[in-house]
């Protein structure tokens, strides 16, 4: 959705994640902007505040882009984005400033930002900010982080890998500053009508460069709470006095990135709140890969692992009745992961190459897969673009059904496309992600994969699914609060890692399959060599009976820890409601004791006028393997849970 309206000096433009105004008045900076979830709207903007909040100070004297007139026009409309032009001088002329605003129904704006200096001219230059202060004082939840351009490095089987560092899950009490600037900077904010977050606001910048190439060290980034609201700064130029007198031209690129949950799954479900893969049940077909030879690229392929994991040389495909072993079990989706290539590669070095190696085989395994109802996703990588001109749809999948699974789904590493200490590829990647999307088709199904924490990855994708890493355990399997932070609920869809590692055994544990009945999370079962999948699965079993019992395609997902729901409730912090809708009239039920180790008492109230079911429904508790219907009573629309043991979960139909 893109709704642009004019009014006087200002032009809004809405989206269903958020609503900014720009007003010419005020230099065509942002007079508004607020986010909006599935029920509310929250504004972030005081009065007299605003996005990006330019300031310069030349001859000593403060200059702001609001306290300016400009020329702000509306170059072009259409339903895939909206590109807004804004144009003003200030400090007398001295400076122009140009930018080019790109709004997306995705849930995102970009702009491209030149400052020109005219030549023939003399002045001190002192500051050039970036200021945005958002008023946060009716959160009841906030957290913040940022990625900062000093290295952080991860050791893999195959390399060294180099990536932004990250400092998040931050209390909005604790400030940061650095002497660079930031690539990307967010707040994650939950309000009365959730446990948790509900809204996500990002901000980015592609470039770490100072004004007239001053020298990096007099940039500075600062961020953290300011009385009520949460302030990010950005120092193009601080610290130095720096003399102009010629035409000089600075070029940045920045964004907002504003997201909400993905719950829905409808025809009509606009593109910033569908999630295609919602409550599907994933079979990961992962197979040894590599294979190496005297010649290019194969002599690089890497087969020396780290300590935990053998080496994964390519013995072979699946049989094809393998589909049929997942399908049994109901599974729905295949992940066919990267052994399926003639060259799998190994993130970048050596690249992919996308061909399929066995075409009869992939064939004849992707054809039973949709014999069986089940989508296929196959992997990709996210730093490998150019696997986006290979032929999949036209000669394998179907197009708005299958999908692809991009793993590497990030910016985030150095050496993806430009990306280096000084660039950041956030608008590049963010376009990407949309042509991946509509390669895919409006209802084809995209999981991302990395586990980097930040909306802009999501924008365009279905799930993300967390736990990379090596491997997150203190952030996601501890408690509830952190997992629906770093599991990225408030602007994505979400699954849970699995895995055939030694380091990932937790994620397919007892705790791992509560957090998925939870939160309305899916885990990753693989369906391996020489192990049985009934084996893999066993332990999220119990969440995909229920599921099973569930008739139709499921539409909606109820849960209030993150998104804002009138359909059902719980008065217990400890007890999760989880609420599937079908498109049968039908819902499940899913209420989970969270708690490490303690039983748990509670109401869970239903409002069954919320509910697409028949006014004359009933509960019923399942009694299904590995639940614990004995825990609960039902009277009315009141769930009564008594005493449920710790990390176990009931399921009930309604209808």
């Amino acid at each position: 959705m893109l709704k642009l309206r004019r009014k006087g000096s200002k032009i809004s433009v809405e989206t269903c994640t958020g609503k900014i105004t720009w007003d010419a008045d005020k230099g065509g900076e942002i007079v508004e902007f607020a986010c909006k979830n599935i029920k509310e709207t929250h504004s972030l903007l005081s009065e007299n505040d605003t996005i990006c909040g330019l300031k310069f100070v030349i001859d000593g004297i403060s200059y702001k882009l609001s306290e300016t007139m400009s020329k702000l026009t509306v170059e072009s409309v259409d339903d895939d984005r909206i590109i807004i032009k804004n144009e003003a001088t200030i400090a007398r002329g001295l400076v122009k400033i140009s930018q080019t605003f790109e709004v997306h129904p995705e849930g995102a704006v970009f702009c491209e930002q030149i400052f020109d200096t005219k030549d023939n001219t003399s002045f001190s230059l002192s500051e050039i900010s970036m200021n945005i202060f958002l008023d946060v004082s009716s959160a009841k939840s906030a957290r913040w982080g940022y990625f900062t351009r000093d290295p952080w490095y991860k050791r893999d089987y195959s390399t060294t890998h180099v990536f932004y560092g990250m400092d998040l899950y931050k209390p909005l009490s604790e400030i940061s500053c650095q002497k660079e600037l930031w690539p990307l900077a967010s707040i994650d904010l939950g309000w009365e009508n959730t446990k948790f977050f509900s809204n996500k606001i990002e901000f980015v910048l592609d470039e770490w460069i100072a004004f007239n190439d001053a020298p990096k060290q007099f940039t500075m980034s600062f961020g953290g709470k300011q009385a009520n609201k949460w302030t990010l700064q950005w120092y193009i130029l601080q610290g130095i006095q720096m003399m102009v007198s010629k035409a000089i031209r600075y070029r940045n690129k920045w964004g907002i990135i504003f997201l909400t949950a993905k719950t829905e799954n409808e025809k009509t479900t606009d593109v910033a709140l569908r999630n295609n893969v919602l409550g599907c049940r994933v079979a990961h077909c992962m197979y040894p890969y590599a294979q190496i030879g005297k010649d290019w690229p194969w002599v690089v392929m890497p087969i020396k692992q780290v300590a935990c994991q053998s080496p994964q040389l390519f013995k072979g495909n699946p049989d094809i009745k393998r589909v049929d072993e997942a399908a049994d079990l109901g599974a729905n989706v295949m992940i066919i992961h990267q052994f399926w290539m003639r060259n799998p590669g190994t993130n970048c070095e050596p690249p992919a190459d996308y061909v399929v190696k066995d075409p009869k085989w992939f064939k004849s395994f992707v054809d039973r897969c949709h014999q069986r109802g089940m989508r296929v996703l196959t992997y990709i990588r996210g730093c490998e673009q150019y696997q986006m001109y290979q032929t999949w749809f036209e000669d394998y999948l179907q197009k708005d059904w299958d999908g692809l699974y991009p793993d590497w789904n990030s910016p985030h590493a150095m050496g993806f496309t430009k990306t280096s200490l000084l660039h950041w590829s956030a608008y590049a990647y963010f376009m990407y992600l949309k042509a991946m999307r509509k390669r895919v088709g409006k209802y084809g199904a995209i999981i991302g994969h990395t586990g980097f924490p930040f909306a802009l990855t999501q924008s365009c994708i279905d799930v993300a699914l967390c736990g990379e890493l090596s491997i997150r355990h203190d952030e996601l399997l501890t408690v509830p609060e952190s997992t629906a932070y770093f599991a990225c609920f408030d602007c994505s869809g979400a699954h849970l890692i699995s895995g055939n590692l030694k380091d990932r055994a937790e994620f397919s544990g007892k705790k791992a399959a509560a957090l998925c009945s939870a939160f309305g999370m899916t885990g990753h079962p693989v369906l391996e060599p020489g192990v049985a999948f009934k084996d893999a699965v066993a332990y999220i079993k119990p969440l995909w009976d229920a599921m099973l019992s569930l008739p139709g395609n499921i539409v909606k997902l109820h849960n209030p820890a993150y998104s804002p729901t009138d359909a059902v409730s719980c008065n217990e912090y400890w007890l999760f409601p989880s609420l599937w809708q079908s498109d049968q009239g039908k819902c499940l039920l899913l209420v989970t004791n969270l708690s490490d180790d303690a039983k748990k008492s509670g109401d869970v109230i239903v409002e069954m006028k919320n509910l697409d079911v028949a006014r004359n429904s009933k509960m019923k508790v399942l009694n299904i393997k590995g639940t614990v219907p004995e825990c609960v009573e039902i009277k009315g629309w009141k769930v009564k849970i008594k005493g449920m043991p710790s990390l176990s979960f009931v399921a009930i139909l309604i209808g």
